[in-house]
């Protein structure tokens, strides 16, 4: 999952996850290793599998990366379903407002 910012090719939300201590630089890696048996899993469902983030913690990260980087297509609705995809949406705006 990554974005652009700030003229830069791509923002990676494993990146994001380690510069904002969400996981750090050890367990990025072990993820990422794991992901190129499996390229179709996310890092996020990987780092939840894994047990390193709760799918709660995921969820507070991904709205965060949101925020901060004004994405909001980031392919999330592929393995969250839709009760989580919208209270995670309704928080957004939340404080948004």
């Amino acid at each position: 999952m990554s974005i652009k910012k700030d003229g830069e090719k791509e923002y990676r939300i494993g990146r994001f996850f380690v510069e904002n201590g969400i996981i750090n630089q050890a367990q990025l890696k072990e993820a990422l290793e794991l992901q190129t048996y499996n390229k179709d899993r996310r890092i996020g469902e990987i780092l939840v599998t894994m047990g390193i983030l709760s799918k709660e913690d995921l969820i507070m990260a991904i709205e965060m990366f949101m925020m901060l980087t004004d994405s909001d297509n980031i392919g999330i609705e592929e393995w969250l379903d839709q009760d989580e995809i919208d209270l995670m949406l309704r928080n957004m705006v939340a404080v948004e407002l």
